[in-house]
């Protein structure tokens, strides 16, 4: 326990090192201030899923990976290959700190977007997957990536795929489409945002079935993070 604590203590101080915690609050505060400006009081359910959304996608996967490519060019990993501390172990760690940071952010743009009107314990169902996820592929992503440039590509063909979901989502998504964008996790994750707002929403049935689709991939999500950053640990150490 006290080498996960100081693992902890450690991450604390890398992600506030690398200006994660301003970046956080400022971006919440936008998307807070854009749902603000919506002139209906609270936000339909749907569009109060889809502001809470876009910030986990912010944080898990645009400001994980500047704040992990810089510990790359700081040499952190090639320091991972010389020490006794298991891969799982700062994957982890930084897995759970930047969820709990994408949690936070999610439970302020919704109080804001509903005023308070939300149902508590689907929201915190919802974000805590939905921020797991989105963070675990962002680890993924900027574990291989070698510089900037090579990031921004991969988390733009990411993102642009993690979105294509909000055409279901609103109703615009040819029916031809439509299960094929069902596949894909952020759907499952705008079901269970939007049922945070409201219950009603959708069924139980379709909750719990976005509950364990989310849980599945972030068992491979995890699994492919881990790995990734084990190759990377070990070229960087070469």
């Amino acid at each position: 326990m006290g080498g996960l604590a100081a693992l902890l203590r450690l991450e604390l101080r890398l992600q506030a090192r690398s200006f994660l915690y301003p970046a956080t609050v400022m971006s919440t505060a936008l998307i807070c201030g854009v749902a603000w400006l919506v002139p209906s009081r609270p936000l339909p359910p749907r569009l109060t899923a889809f502001f809470v959304f876009m910030d986990p996608a912010i944080i898990g996967l645009s400001f994980v990976g500047a704040m992990v490519l810089m510990e790359k060019t700081q040499g952190t990993l090639a320091a991972l290959a010389v020490t006794p501390l298991r891969t799982t172990a700062y994957v982890g760690a930084k897995a759970v700190l930047l969820t709990l940071v994408t949690f936070a952010s999610g439970v302020a743009v919704a109080l804001a977007a509903t005023r308070g009107a939300v149902d508590l314990p689907r929201l915190i169902l919802a974000l805590a997957l939905s921020g797991t996820l989105s963070v675990l592929v962002g680890l993924a992503c900027v574990a291989r990536a070698a510089s900037m440039n090579q990031l921004v590509v991969t988390l733009l063909w990411i993102s642009t795929l993690l979105y294509l979901p909000l055409l279901n989502h609103f109703g615009a998504a040819p029916k031809a489409l439509a299960p094929l964008l069902a596949a894909i996790p952020s759907h499952a994750m705008l079901v269970l945002l939007t049922a945070g707002a409201d219950p009603q929403a959708s069924s139980t049935p379709a909750q719990l079935a976005a509950g364990f689709y989310l849980l599945a991939w972030i068992g491979a999500g995890w699994g492919w993070t881990v790995g990734e950053f084990r190759r990377a640990v070990v070229s960087e150490g070469r």
